[in-house]
């Protein structure tokens, strides 16, 4: 069911399309970026305005199971916020389901521990907005899906998760998790194991490069086609002097 905008989104899409206009859409939406990212610096860092609100995640009840997935998810006790780098909130509501981790089952093998202290938070946050067993809440798919995936790896900085890690999984779930609303752009009919090498040489690059988040999104875009086409071969790039 649609919503209708209230007052306050209104005001920041004027605020957004004022800016965009000013600078041109481009140079606004990565100025946009370059500031969030700044922003979620980590925990405790001294400028960031990222943060949770309502913390620590509790979770309890009885256990969950979905299709397709072998583990049990469990629903959260409490509400949960989180502030992006932008000053968005994004919420988490008491029983959100989550297994601790959002990594699309198709990556599991390739992230090792997926279910550590750091990753809960935003986790369950980005289980709010897209993971399965959530469809009923509030929250679900009201975001653009690269808005969610974003917000995941911001949570994810500010949880204490460490940055290549947390680059690692924001690749994942930007490349194998949900894309609501955006046929053209999805990978369901992709070959899983054209995929998992993608994955693979994706962490490869983060490790050796430690590229930016929206050079992580950039990669991603570039490489959609030929994935599709069953096409993608091992990508070609050049370590960062100093690195």
């Amino acid at each position: 069911m649609s919503r209708m905008p209230s007052g306050k989104t209104l005001a920041v899409v004027a605020v957004l399309l004022a800016g965009a206009l000013a600078f041109g859409v481009p140079e606004f939406l990565a100025d946009r970026a370059d500031r969030s990212g700044a922003l979620c610096l980590g925990p405790g860092q001294e400028g960031t305005i990222c943060r949770f609100v309502g913390g620590p995640i509790e979770m309890g009840g009885t256990p969950v199971f979905v299709a397709k997935f072998k583990h049990a998810f469990l629903p959260t006790t409490r509400k949960i916020d989180f502030i992006d780098g932008f000053g968005q909130t994004w919420t988490a509501p008491p029983k959100t389901l989550t297994d601790g981790a959002s990594i699309p089952i198709l990556f599991e093998p390739l992230m090792g521990d997926r279910q550590s202290r750091e990753y809960l938070e935003a986790a369950a946050l980005h289980d709010a907005y897209c993971g399965v067993g959530n469809e009923t809440l509030e929250t679900y798919q009201t975001k653009r899906w690269e808005e969610v995936h974003r917000m995941f790896y911001e949570a994810l900085l500010v949880a204490g998760t460490p940055p290549i890690r947390a680059k690692m999984m924001f690749a994942a779930v930007y490349l194998g998790g949900p894309r609501w609303d955006d046929p053209e752009r999805s990978l369901d009919d992709v070959d899983p194991e054209a995929m998992k090498r993608e994955a693979k040489w994706c962490f490869k690059w983060i490790e050796d490069t430690d590229p930016t988040a929206e050079e992580i999104i950039a990669w991603m875009t570039r490489r959609e086609a030929a994935l599709k086409a069953g096409e993608n071969t091992k990508p070609v790039y050049s370590v960062p002097e100093g690195l």
